[in-house]
């Protein structure tokens, strides 16, 4: 008998005893899933991006941050600052929307998210009426919460919001327009009896599962009738409820927008300079606001008119004065600029330091990589030290490398070391690897938490280089450092088959089991016939692992092994093969493959 003959007469076999069903029973009410900010590995956080991520993936929603700019304008943003997730620097409630509208909020997860804009809530929603996704909004700022049902309910997305957190307690009075009402269960808190009762109220059971990507305990919550549950891996749960990926055709609406900021030519040269001089005039105006938004129009006059005024202007005495020219110039693109701007690196004002840090960032000036390398080792302040870090962090930028691992080996404070991580990760560099290692194995408590996950996603930026490292990690005793490494390998890819294939004979149970995780995500069916050795293995988490995974590849050749499972005295071995040999199944076009074969002579 063929091969090819044994793969069909296998798959009959399976049809047989085990037809194509849910490993939930029938009346097993499907949650909507949520996830949180975005996509935790793919995306940056409150964007365009994770919002079109969401609806690739089919997810029911996401759940996104609301703060409100000085201008009364609702933006997503999770923190009070824009520091973490944009190009920018300064507190939310203490800037403009027109000036948060410049700023990059992508390029700090990946180059392909480059000039991500900071979205409005109007905008937002209007997306998601689109797309139908449903909205958790966490209101980050006290008495927004009227305001932002207003929006909501102009926007005709009621039906789609789910009162929650400050939104519920403000209870207004149409709350019944509003989607479910939530009753969050914290996960230890869970039990039939707790969801009976809220189910008896017309409630809805809400939990989240944060920081985990445990199959076991989502399949547990579904089964239990958790109504929703907010996600970090939405493709985890998605994998579990058996939805597949949709594929998203046509146009984008919102799409990342190019701030190339295209100058005004003026037809009058007597006009234009009138024009910059009455904005150099309002520059130094008391009124912040004022200032900031002649700023703002300088960016679009041509460059010639304004530049000169502009270096001027970083003589004058007032911090605020100084701080918007050199915010002005970051802008124009004039890399030229950039030497009249180093003296201020060592002005008395810290945020005339900042802001001129983040100008030569966005001017891009290779001629001040060594000052800025210079000022990194004196500087004191923290703040100017996170914007230097990300500062250097320009791709190829191989000259930053040693004073960035200096920096990142003596700093104590890790939202310094965060930045040093991230700009190790976009320049690339492999003499990096060894320091970014010890970051992600590192048991520092909470502070620690974001540097470490930016140290694997450092990592697999390398690439290939860094695969014998974050295998070595898969071995560390805490469950978050191997789940930080497996999505990083899965973001190399096939790359990272052989070595993990290596892995699956490690003497540590849990690095067999996330090692058998990684390579059904990675999906590269090199790995099949070693995740068939490991259905023998011992430990029956292994067993299962190994199970899924092969369902994931969706190999035929696995079919007579799972089959043996199915009737195994572990329950989730069994539900895996069931459902692996179910998933290889539903590929109809592999087996019309193998059927034609068996035809042939």
């Amino acid at each position: 008998m063929n091969k090819n003959m044994r793969y069909f007469l296998s798959a009959i076999l399976f049809l047989m005893f085990f037809p194509i069903t849910s490993v939930f029973a029938e009346d097993t009410k499907r949650p909507e899933i949520i996830t949180h900010h975005g996509v935790l590995e793919d995306v940056p956080e409150n964007t365009f991006a994770a919002l079109r991520r969401a609806v690739e993936l089919g997810v029911d929603g996401i759940e996104i941050d609301i703060r409100q700019t000085k201008d009364n304008q609702l933006i997503l943003m999770c923190d009070e600052t824009i520091d973490r997730t944009t190009d920018g620097k300064g507190r939310v409630d203490r800037l403009l929307y027109a000036e948060i509208q410049q700023y990059d909020a992508g390029s700090w997860r990946g180059a392909e998210f480059k000039n991500e804009p900071v979205p409005l809530l109007s905008d937002v929603l209007k997306f998601c009426k689109m797309n139908n996704l449903k909205l958790i909004l966490n209101v980050k700022q006290t008495c927004l919460e009227k305001q932002v049902l207003d929006l909501v309910k102009a926007n005709e997305m009621s039906p789609q919001v789910y009162l929650w957190g400050t939104l519920r307690n403000f209870n207004p009075e149409d709350a019944e327009l509003f989607g479910k009402e939530l009753v969050y269960v914290s996960p230890e808190e869970i039990t039939e009896e707790k969801f009976d009762q809220i189910h008896e109220e017309k409630k809805y059971v809400f939990t989240s599962l944060l920081n985990n990507d445990d199959r076991k305990t989502l399949k547990k919550w579904v089964r239990m009738g958790v109504d929703v549950i907010l996600v970090d891996y939405p493709c985890v749960a998605m994998d579990i409820l058996n939805i597949h990926r949709q594929i998203v055709s046509g146009k984008k609406p919102f799409k990342n927008r190019e701030i190339n900021r295209p100058q005004l030519e003026a037809d009058n040269d007597s006009f234009v300079q009138e024009k910059v001089k009455t904005l150099v005039k309002t520059m130094a105006d008391d009124d912040s606001d004022k200032a900031r938004n002649a700023a703002s129009a300088m960016m679009v006059l041509p460059q010639r008119y304004t530049v000169l005024p502009l270096l001027k202007l970083l003589k004058n005495k007032h911090p605020q004065v100084k701080q918007n020219a050199v915010w002005t110039l970051g802008f124009c693109g004039d890399e030229s600029t950039a030497a009249y701007l180093h003296s201020l690196l060592n002005d008395k004002n810290v945020e005339v330091r900042r802001e001129t840090v983040l100008a030569l960032k966005r001017l891009g000036a290779t001629q001040s990589v060594p000052i800025l390398i210079e000022t990194l080792r004196t500087e004191k302040d923290q703040g100017v030290k996170y914007d230097i870090a990300r500062a250097l962090g320009m791709p190829g930028n191989q000259s930053a490398v040693y004073a960035l691992i200096n920096a990142l080996m003596k700093e104590k404070n890790w939202y310094v070391k965060s930045a040093c991580i991230e700009a190790l990760g976009r320049i690339g560099s492999d003499k990096a690897m060894s320091i970014l290692f010890n970051i992600l194995i590192t048991d520092a408590g909470e502070d620690a938490a974001w540097a470490r996950t930016k140290a694997a996603w450092a990592l697999a930026a390398i690439g290939e280089k860094s695969i014998p490292l974050l295998t070595n990690a898969l071995r560390d005793n805490e469950e978050s450092t191997r789940r930080r490494a497996g999505w990083a390998l899965i973001k190399i890819g096939n790359p990272s088959v052989k070595l993990l294939i290596s892995s699956l004979r490690e003497i540590n149970k849990f690095t067999r089991e996330r090692v058998a995780q990684t390579l059904g995500w990675i999906g590269d069916e090199r790995a099949v016939n070693s995740l068939l050795w490991a259905l023998k293995d011992e430990e029956p988490s292994v067993v299962s692992a190994a199970a899924w995974a092969l369902g994931r590849i969706g190999s035929p050749a696995a079919l007579s092994e799972l089959q043996s499972l199915v009737n195994n005295e572990n329950i989730d071995i069994r539900e895996n093969a069931v459902e692996a040999g179910q998933k290889i199944l539903a590929n109809k076009e592999r087996m019309a493959y193998f059927k034609e074969s068996v035809r042939k002579p």
